[in-house]
């Protein structure tokens, strides 16, 4: 499905996914990329801070990047104006959820319009939205094949099926060639470090995001052994 793809971002994990993203073979369905830097929306008439620069392209499927909270409210506006049919929203960091969350969700429904909160990105791996599940198809939880040398338990060589947003997959697969997974424990350590060396993702003891994420990485890489 060659579906039309706006991303709106802001901050470091927002650039990274995006840049990703715009070198990948989406890179045709995106029909614009929009760094959101508004950190504060009018509960009474949020239309009036709506960037004068914003394009509004028609698309399918919005992605929404760690904008900041309270600029969540122009989402719905900027939805109903490029005629959007779903939103995906990923929470990689919990001091970015939007504020109005819940009545945000409540507002698209009600237009059905389908919206998923994936917490982080990369842990997404199916949809009941078609136009989540093509964007899934690429890009989402982890999915590699991998070639061996079974006598030896060595990894001779990678292929990403699905990588992860950030690109963290893709990454990191080039550096698994010839590594050694006789020593499991060694092994999974020494992939959840490279795996931190790369995501941006939140990490904090009430939260961890980048911890559930390289758990996500190391399994995948395990399913694939």
């Amino acid at each position: 499905m060659n579906n039309k793809i706006y991303i709106l971002y802001h901050g470091s994990f927002g650039e990274l996914v995006t840049e990703h993203l715009a070198m990948s073979e989406l890179a045709e369905q995106i029909v614009s990329l929009y760094d959101l830097k508004v950190a504060s929306v009018s509960l009474d008439d949020p239309e009036n801070d709506m960037p004068e620069d914003i394009p509004l392209p028609e698309c399918d499927l919005l992605l929404v990047l760690t904008i900041l909270p309270k600029a969540g409210d122009l989402v719905p506006i900027i939805v109903e104006r490029t005629g959007a049919k779903a939103v995906l929203w990923p929470i990689e960091d919990p001091n970015l959820i939007p504020e109005g969350r819940y009545s945000i969700e409540e507002e698209l429904k009600k237009k059905g319009i389908h919206v998923e909160f994936p917490e982080p990105l990369c842990s997404l791996e199916t949809s009941e939205n078609e136009l989540v599940n093509s964007f899934v198809e690429h890009f989402g939880k982890p999915k590699f094949e991998l070639k061996v040398n079974e006598k030896n338990k060595v990894i001779e060589g990678v292929k990403v099926i699905r990588d992860t947003p950030c690109g963290t997959a893709s990454k990191i697969s080039e550096k698994l060639v010839g590594m050694s997974y006789k020593d499991m424990k060694s092994f999974e350590d020494a992939v959840a470090q490279m795996h931190d060396n790369e995501c941006v993702a939140y990490m904090g003891p009430e939260r961890p995001i980048m911890q559930q994420a390289g758990r996500l990485l190391v399994d995948a890489i395990k399913e694939a052994l």
